[in-house]
């Protein structure tokens, strides 16, 4: 290896350059090597499960437990799915454009029939439900 106090500006840009070059390379390779254990991890998996009777499919059921993958982090311990997060916000009061009915987010109760008709169709509810909120502790009206 070149000592750098030896080089020129130019010189050690250039050689920046062509380790970038070299360990693109060399991640590229490490793919590759990891696809072909893997596929060879695969391959002498689903033999195992032949030889013992078991599908392909019955194989990756068993795994499921282990997968730690984002989207199996999406369901609790108990296997539930997490509440879907409410457009609304609780505390804030929602008027009807075309009366003067009210309905504060956050209630018991069913949603108010002009407040369902208000938010079909809506693409955004979150944005339909900003649109008719008129106060409470987390509306901004000034």
């Amino acid at each position: 290896m070149t000592i750098a106090r030896n080089m020129s500006f130019a010189e050690i840009q250039k050689r920046i350059q062509e380790m970038d070059n070299e360990r693109v390379e060399l991640e590229m390779a490490l793919q590759a090597k990891r696809g072909e254990e893997l596929k060879v991890l695969a391959d002498a998996y689903a033999k195992k499960l032949e030889a013992a009777g078991f599908s392909i499919a019955e194989g990756k059921t068993a795994l499921d437990p282990y997968d730690k993958s984002e989207s199996k982090r999406s369901r609790s311990p108990n296997g539930s799915r997490a509440p879907e997060a409410k457009a609304y916000v609780k505390g804030t009061v929602y008027k009807d454009p075309h009366s003067s009915a009210t309905w504060t987010g956050g209630t018991k109760g069913r949603q108010p029939p002009w407040l369902v008709a208000a938010l079909e169709g809506a693409s955004d509810k979150a944005e339909a439900f900003a649109r008719l909120a008129v106060g409470g502790d987390h509306v901004n009206n000034g």
